[in-house]
């Protein structure tokens, strides 16, 4: 997403679409930057929550199909397994993952260069900042889930 984002906005300003919205007066962060950060900042936290209830369902398919585990059984160790604590932790993160991303994505695209190749390296760069801010703020938010007890 990082990378479509920074490879969009690249294109953008190598067709001159991004002076034009500045002449015409329109903010190109207001305009382009934003909408994308807040759709973003939405589907995180919907698309954790669609791969949990998945993976949930794919447990069940194997547990209850294959291993022969009663529906009851597996549904109460599922419950008993997951805390609503570990819910949270999960939306939290990727509410800031959704944020990391986007920034990146488009922080690389509106520093594109104006040529096609600086499109692509933009698109490159936006995908390597982009795991560099997961990394770094999985492991801060794991140090911080870990010392309020989370």
């Amino acid at each position: 997403t990082g990378a479509a984002y920074a490879a969009q906005l690249g294109t953008m300003r190598v067709n001159e679409e991004i002076d034009a919205l500045s002449t015409m007066g329109i903010s190109p962060f207001e305009f382009l930057v934003l909408p994308r950060m807040l759709g973003l900042i939405l589907m995180m936290p919907l698309l954790t929550i669609y791969a949990n209830l998945v993976g949930i369902a794919g447990g069940a398919v194997v547990g209850i199909g294959m291993l022969k585990v009663g529906v009851i059984p597996y549904w109460n160790h599922t419950w008993a397994a997951v805390s609503l604590d570990d819910f949270a932790a999960g939306l939290i993160k990727s509410v800031v993952f959704g944020v990391l991303i986007a920034i990146a994505g488009c922080l690389r695209g509106m520093q594109s260069g104006r040529s096609s190749a600086a499109v692509g390296l933009a698109a490159t760069s936006a995908v390597v900042t982009g795991i560099v801010f997961i990394i770094v703020s999985d492991a801060v938010l794991t140090v911080v889930y870990d010392a309020i007890g989370f």
